[in-house]
C-alpha cells in the first residue's frame, strides 16, 4: 500500500504554523464574493507530540495527522509535498526512513519528502532536475520506483523539465504529486495551461492517470473542491493499482490520496509469539504434563518430539499469541476528551461537505479549533506527568531511557540491500545465499597456499580421541539444582525452531520438570545432537 498524505502537514518552526496558504492565482477562473485579501487562508498553530511521552513543543516536524494516517494504513511509502522544511530541520517517524528535498532561500516554501517503511528494502534514486522532486526504489516482489513531485502554482514549469524527469525514472514507476493543474481529463470544469502540460506528458510518454473525478483539494474561500493531486504510473501498473481519496482533511486543505497495489508489497511478515502477560499459567501447568513414559523411550528423537508436542499444545490453549513485531505506537496523551472533540470535528465536517453553507463552515472551524485546544491541553498534561515521573529514586537506567525517549533517540533496523558487481539483491534469502557463498569461497581450499594445505591434510588424517580415564565434573549428570538455577538466570530470549521458551519451563510442574531433566541427561550421555541431521537449522 502507498499513500499520498495531505500537503502542508508540517509545522513551520519559526512561526509554529501549519496549513498552506491558498492563493487566488491557484484558481484564476473562479470568482468569489470575498476580497483578494480575505482569500488568503489564516494560518494556525498545531502542536506536535511524539509517539512516546515527550515534549510536544520541540521534538520533530511531522504532525500527528501524518502519524495517524500511517497508523491507520501502515503504508510502504508516504509522499508529502509542501513540507516547508529547511536542511536544519529533522523529520523522524518510527519504522520509516526519509528522503527529502528542501527549498533553499531566506523564505521557507515548497519542499517534497518520501517516507519509506523500514520493513521493505528501499533505496533512494538520485534525480538530476530543477523540479521539486525526489524518488525511491521499492525492492519487493517487483521493483517499483515512487517519485514525489510538487509543482508550485505560480512558477513557470518548462515542458522539457517534466520530460527530463520522466526519462530518469526506471520502468515501473509511479509519480505522486501536487501538480496544481486543472483539466477536464480528471474532472475539472476547465483546463488551464498547467493541465495541458500534464496532458502532454501523459501523451508523449504513454503514461496512465490513476485519478478518477473525485476531488483532492478543498478551497476554503470559495468553499469548492478540486482535483490537483494526481497519481501517474507506467501502463504495466495500471491494472494492478487502485486509487481512493480519504473523506477527512486531517487538518489540511488536501485530502489524503491512498494508492494500493494488488501484489504483496507489505514487506517481511513476522510470526506470532506468545503473550506471557496474558497467559493462564495454572491451565498451562495442568495441561503440560510430561510423564516418565514419554522420556524413557529408546529413541531420543521420539522422546524430544513428544515432549515438544505436549508443551506447544498446552501453550496454544493457555497463552494467547500476538504479532512478534508490532510497531504500533499509542498516544499517551490521547484520552476521552480528545476522542469526543475529534468525533465532533469529523461530524461537522461531514455536514459541511453535504451542505457547504457559511454557517456549517463556521461550526466546523469552531469544532476544529476546540479539538486542537483539547489536544494541546492533553499533551501538556501528559508531558508534565512524564517529567514528574523522574524522581531522586529513579535508577540511572530508567533515567537515561526516559531522556532518550524525550529526545527521540531510538535504534532502528532496516532490511539491507546487497549490491554486487553484476546485480542487486534485496530479499533476505538472496542476501543470505550471497553471504554464505562469499564465506565459503574465503574458507575454501583455493584461498590457502599449497604448504598450508599439506599440513591441513596430515592433521585431518589423525582421528580425534574424546575418551578419558580421568573423572571430570563436567561429565556428570545435571542435577535439579543446576537446572533450576539455569532457568532463573536465563533471559527471555527468542526460542528455537521448536518454539519452547524458558518461561514455559519455569511454569512446569515439579514432576514434569524432573522428567525434562531425565531427558536432558539422556541426551548428554548418548552424545545426541539436535536437531538431527537432515538439513534442519540449529
Amino acid at each position: 500500500m502507498r499513500i499520498k498524505p495531505p500537503s502542508s502537514l508540517k509545522k513551520n518552526p519559526e512561526k509554529n504554523t501549519s496549513v498552506k496558504i491558498a492563493r487566488e492565482q491557484d484558481f484564476p477562473n473562479e470568482t468569489s464574493p470575498v476580497s483578494k485579501k480575505s482569500r488568503r487562508r489564516k494560518t494556525f498553530k498545531i502542536s506536535d507530540a511524539m509517539e512516546t511521552d515527550a515534549n510536544p513543543s520541540d521534538m520533530d516536524y511531522v504532525t500527528d495527522d501524518v502519524k495517524d494516517i500511517i497508523r491507520q494504513y501502515h503504508p510502504v511509502c508516504v509522499a508529502l509535498q509542501e513540507t516547508f522544511l529547511k536542511s536544519c530541520h529533522t523529520t523522524k517517524i518510527r519504522r520509516y526512513g526519509c528522503v527529502r528535498k528542501d527549498t533553499e532561500g531566506p523564505s521557507v516554501s515548497g519542499g517534497v519528502c518520501i517516507f519509506t517503511s523500514l520493513d521493505v528494502p528501499s533505496s533512494a534514486l538520485p534525480l538530476h532536475t530543477l523540479l521539486q522532486a525526489v524518488a525511491v526504489r521499492i525492492h519487493s516482489t517487483s521493483l517499483i520506483t515512487v517519485c514525489c513531485l510538487y509543482l508550485p502554482p505560480n512558477t513557470v514549469i518548462h515542458q522539457h523539465d517534466l520530460n527530463n524527469l520522466v526519462d530518469q525514472l526506471p520502468a515501473l514507476f509511479i509519480i505522486l504529486g501536487d501538480f496544481n493543474g486543472h483539466s477536464t481529463l480528471w474532472g475539472s470544469a476547465k483546463t488551464n495551461p498547467r493541465g495541458k502540460q500534464i496532458e502532454q506528458v501523459l501523451s508523449d510518454h504513454c503514461l496512465c492517470l490513476l485519478n478518477h473525478e473525485e476531488p483532492t483539494y478543498f478551497h476554503e474561500p470559495t468553499r469548492s473542491f478540486h482535483t490537483i493531486d494526481l497519481a501517474i504510473c507506467s501502463p504495466t501498473l495500471l491494472p494492478h493499482s487502485n486509487l481512493s481519496v480519504e473523506k477527512d482533511l486531517y487538518n489540511s486543505d488536501h485530502f489524503p490520496v491512498i494508492l494500493s497495489h494488488d501484489s504483496d508489497l507489505g514487506g517481511k511478515t513476522f510470526p506470532l509469539t506468545y503473550s506471557y502477560r496474558r497467559a493462564d499459567w495454572a491451565l498451562f501447568t495442568q495441561l503440560a504434563v510430561i510423564t516418565h513414559a514419554m522420556v524413557k523411550t529408546e529413541s531420543v528423537n521420539t522422546a524430544v518430539q513428544e515432549v515438544t508436542n505436549v508443551l506447544i499444545a498446552a501453550a496454544d490453549l493457555s497463552i494467547p499469541k500476538v504479532s512478534s513485531h508490532s510497531f504500533e505506537r499509542y498516544k499517551p496523551w490521547w484520552n476521552a476528551d480528545c476522542q469526543t472533540a475529534y468525533k465532533n470535528q469529523r461530524r461537522l465536517w461531514r455536514i459541511f461537505r453535504r451542505y457547504p453553507t457559511t454557517e456549517n463552515l463556521l461550526a466546523f472551524k469552531k469544532a476544529k479549533a476546540n479539538a486542537r485546544r483539547v489536544r494541546r491541553r492533553s499533551q501538556r498534561k501528559s508531558w508534565i506527568r512524564y517529567v514528574s515521573s523522574l524522581t531522586p529514586s529513579t535508577s540511572s537506567k530508567q533515567l537515561w531511557k526516559k531522556v532518550k525517549a524525550a529526545n527521540g533517540i531510538y535504534r532502528e533496523f532496516s532490511f539491507p540491500i546487497l549490491q554486487t558487481s553484476n546485480s542487486v539483491f534485496s530479499s533476505p534469502e538472496e542476501i543470505a545465499n550471497i553471504l554464505g557463498e562469499t564465506f565459503q569461497s574465503v574458507s575454501s581450499a583455493a584461498s590457502y597456499n599449497s604448504r598450508f594445505l599439506e599440513i591441513k591434510r596430515r592433521a585431518e588424517r589423525i582421528p580425534i580421541n574424546f575418551s578419558t580415564r580421568s573423572f571430570f565434573p563436567y561429565n556428570c549428570n545435571f542435577t535439579m539444582t543446576e537446572l533450576k538455577k539455569a532457568l532463573i538466570q536465563a533471559h527471555n530470549t527468542s526460542p528455537g525452531p521448536d518454539g519452547i521458551t524458558n518461561t514455559m519451563l519455569r511454569h512446569l510442574h515439579p514432576n514434569s520438570l524432573a522428567n525434562i531433566l531425565f531427558l536432558f541427561n539422556k541426551v548428554w550421555k548418548e552424545h545426541c545432537a539436535f536437531p538431527p541431521a537432515g538439513g534442519k537449522p540449529f
